[in-house]
């Protein structure tokens, strides 16, 4: 029984340091297993990686700042925390998706580590409009930080669940293979758990339960869109792809916060 229980929570501690190692820029210097066990669990702790750095936004609440300026250095903690990683693969989305090129040719804008004018505009328009909705969701009456806390972890469920349920667009890179490594079952079960513990605390902490249930709505028609969108344009995901996804979920999520506290 020790030895069973020792195995399970090293598995447990392996899967937390991959997701700081690939998904932070926390530096883990260890060559780390990445099996079955390892990549499964560290998709399904992935929304808990966001949840850290919604935390350490927190933070910055308790600073007498005016709300453009805590929602800049929000938005700023988020892309910093993140190595801009998520960042990243929408501009390369972007870049591929705009170019209105065939697949092949927009793999290749994928892989391309130039940024193009598309890839530009959008992450500024991104960026810029991000800060905006943030800033006026924070100068709301009823605006809570839980808010600030689980968005973040809401996007990483939202990539968990995407990966989980649509098929690698390429048969090489690093997304394929974590996809081949992966108990789909286990990561899609461990998200939608993770999802609902998240929309419990939203509704408990705001007490407003409308919030998580549009929250819910917007999740789902989101993940089936982007799902559609990314097999008909792209023929799968591509990790730049399950990047952009957290950004724009992100968005997604701060704009419905603005309409609905508006």
């Amino acid at each position: 029984m020790g030895k069973n229980s020792g195995y399970i929570r090293g598995g447990q501690v392996n899967s937390l340091l991959l997701a700081l190692q690939f998904f932070t820029i926390i530096p883990v210097h260890k060559n780390l297993p990445m099996e079955e066990r390892q990549i499964s669990g560290m998709y399904s702790i992935f929304p808990w990686i966001g949840a850290s750095i919604g935390a350490i936004a927190c933070v910055l609440l308790s600073f007498q700042w005016s709300p453009l300026m805590t929602g800049f250095s929000i938005v700023f903690v988020g892309i910093l925390f993140s190595g801009g990683l998520h960042l990243d693969g929408f501009i390369d989305t972007s870049d591929a998706f705009f170019s209105y090129r065939d697949r092949l040719k927009r793999f290749e804008i994928l892989d391309d580590p130039r940024v193009g004018a598309f890839g530009v505009m959008a992450v500024v328009l991104l960026i810029v409009g991000k800060v905006i909705i943030v800033s006026e969701v924070l100068a709301a009456e009823s605006f809570h930080w839980i808010f600030v806390l689980l968005l973040p972890f809401f996007s990483r469920a939202t990539l968990a669940m995407l990966f989980g349920l649509t098929r690698s667009a390429k048969e090489s890179g690093l997304a394929y293979f974590f996809k081949q490594k992966m108990n789909v079952k286990v990561v899609i079960l461990a998200t939608v758990c993770n999802t609902f513990i998240g929309l419990f605390l939203i509704g408990w902490m705001s007490s407003s339960w409308f919030i998580p249930v549009t929250f819910a709505a917007v999740l789902l028609v989101f993940i089936c869109l982007y799902r559609n969108w990314s097999l008909k344009n792209f023929g799968g995901v591509t990790g730049d792809i399950l990047g952009a996804s957290v950004e724009i979920t992100e968005v997604l999520l701060w704009l419905t916060l603005l309409l609905l506290l508006s």
